[in-house]
């Protein structure tokens, strides 16, 4: 069990602060565009929510540090010019499948942890907004009506839309696993691009409105057969080409 728990730490140990100072940025970069924003309102304070939200840039920083967290992820255990990690990886005395298995499991850490960081984030820059605006101007239904009509707000959290909710999660899923996946790929000499073509679909179609249940089920069809094929190359061949 040792080894076991040796393998993931080298991937928790590789991703963690650089996922952290990710996070730390698009929350300062997020905070300063949306306070420029609600200040350029001015005393125009009938100014929705999602709107500040959408016109602060906040969604395109998102997907950029996104990206940023993605491409973090899929270099674990990536073979530089010079390094030999199969051989480090091999002292740890695992088989290669468990390892890209654990390394999976992190990223899907990670991205979940992305997730609650955006959200998060969200979350304080609407009790700002909410502290900043007349008191006529919202009510108890402001927050929910916000992330009800707003593509990104609602994807982010989709309260009752079950679809939405079980598409995230595909995702996270199929991200994680492909993410896994890239660098065993480039080790074996073989090209992965499952991570970058599910990440281009994740930025593309993530914001969606209420009740698009046909592009849910689509997007968790298409994550969850990606991520069954890169489970199928996992297995596929024995151990590290030489």
């Amino acid at each position: 069990m040792s080894h076991y728990v040796s393998v993931f730490l080298v991937a928790v140990r590789s991703t963690i602060y650089k996922i952290t100072g990710v996070f730390l940025l698009m929350a300062a970069a997020e905070g300063v565009l949306f306070w420029m924003q609600l200040q350029r309102a001015g005393e125009n304070k009938v100014v929705l929510l999602e709107e500040l939200i959408q016109s602060s840039g906040i969604p395109l920083v998102s997907g950029g540090a996104f990206l940023l967290v993605c491409g973090i992820l899929s270099l674990v255990g990536y073979e530089f010019s010079g390094s030999r990690v199969r051989y480090t990886i091999q002292r740890l005395s695992v088989r290669e499948e468990a390892i890209v298995l654990l390394w999976g499991v992190n990223s899907m850490l990670a991205l979940c942890m992305f997730w609650a960081a955006q959200l998060a984030v969200v979350l304080l820059l609407s009790k700002l907004y909410i502290d900043d605006m007349e008191p006529i101007f919202f009510n108890s239904q402001t927050l929910f009506l916000a992330f009800h009509r707003s593509s990104f707000l609602h994807s982010l959290l989709p309260l009752e839309e079950t679809s939405r909710l079980l598409r995230n999660v595909a995702l996270i899923f199929s991200l994680g696993i492909t993410a896994a996946c890239f660098a065993q790929k480039q080790r074996r000499g073989e090209r992965g691009v499952a991570v970058a073509l599910l990440a281009a679909l994740t930025i593309v179609f993530f914001p969606a409105d209420l009740g698009h249940l046909g592009s849910d089920l689509t997007i968790m069809v298409i994550a969850l057969t990606t991520a069954a094929f890169s489970l199928y190359s996992i297995f596929r061949v024995g151990l590290y080409k030489e």
